[in-house]
């Protein structure tokens, strides 16, 4: 045996205690869950094997069902929203100006706060007898005091209102990052040249930082996607169901109703929409980045 395969002999020895735990943690808990989606399993007792029942109950639940709509809603505006807000912060907050530096940190203070204590301040700010309806009041406007949180057709909206207000600072960093990497002497040329305005970004600046914009897309659209913490700590998927999502509806099947095979089963589904739906967009900008 020469020297080469020693070592690679010992190698793999060494490696192989971080292999098994990689192996144990990661790859036998996806393999177990394959197999509980596919069981009626209440956690305790002993899993019975039911097929694809769990799966085909899952494209009739009404939960599920209301839960992947508004994740939709949630995904696409606030995507919509929030991005172009982000790229619109980073230009103005990449111009020479004394508080710079303060406006960076208050802006992007939000993203460093907990969920659960964005969740928290903004209730105290938008239940029927808090600040907002206090100030309204105030202000001679008492006819339009609402239970921001407590109204079905309001509900969802805010959700999405402060999801955008509490992601675009992360955004706008990294679209900063992508303004500052541009070479300056090709802004002065282009300026030269009478490019100025909104001209200057839909025609230069975008297709210089489209690798950005398809990180801060990709970014946005997964943290849509699994929106959690904000419902359930500000409405817990209420009024009725009008702020589930799919990671709410998920973790009720799994911890309200004990129905862990089924939640498994909602879960696996959900992480074949998320790839799916990541893998589209990726494709998308990134097709879009050649062609700029």
């Amino acid at each position: 045996m020469n020297n080469e395969s020693k070592l690679f002999r010992f190698g793999l020895l060494f490696t192989l205690p971080a292999t098994a735990i990689f192996l144990l943690f990661n790859y036998y808990p996806f393999i177990s869950s394959l197999y509980y989606s596919f069981t009626q399993w209440d956690g305790i007792n002993k899993p019975i094997f039911i097929g694809l029942k769990n799966y085909t109950d899952l494209f009739h639940d009404q939960a599920m069902l209301h839960g992947a709509l508004h994740t939709l809603y949630i995904v696409v505006f606030g995507v919509i929203i929030s991005n172009p807000l982000s790229l619109l912060l980073a230009l103005l907050l990449d111009k020479p100006f004394r508080t710079k530096a303060i406006l960076r940190t208050a802006f992007y203070l939000p993203v460093i706060i907990s969920l659960v204590v964005v969740s928290i301040v903004w209730n105290f700010l938008l239940k029927y007898d808090g600040v907002i309806n206090a100030v309204q009041t105030g202000l001679g406007l008492g006819s339009y005091t609402q239970d921001w949180l407590g109204n079905i057709h309001f509900a969802l909206g805010m959700i999405i209102l402060i999801s955008v207000w509490q992601g675009t600072g992360f955004g706008a960093v990294i679209y900063l990052a992508g303004l500052q990497s541009i070479p300056k002497e090709i802004l002065e040329a282009a300026e030269l040249d009478g490019a100025s305005g909104w001209r200057k970004v839909v025609y230069l600046i975008i297709p210089l930082i489209m690798p950005v914009v398809t990180i801060c897309t990709f970014f946005g659209l997964v943290g849509s996607l699994k929106m959690f913490d904000l419902p359930y700590v500000l409405t817990n998927g209420g009024p009725g169901d009008a702020t589930l999502t799919m990671a709410h509806a998920i973790y009720n099947f799994a911890f309200v109703n004990q129905t862990y095979g089924y939640s498994t089963a909602a879960g696996i589904v959900f992480m074949i929409i998320c790839v799916i739906v990541t893998t589209i967009q990726l494709r998308i900008t990134r097709k879009m980045e050649v062609e700029m």
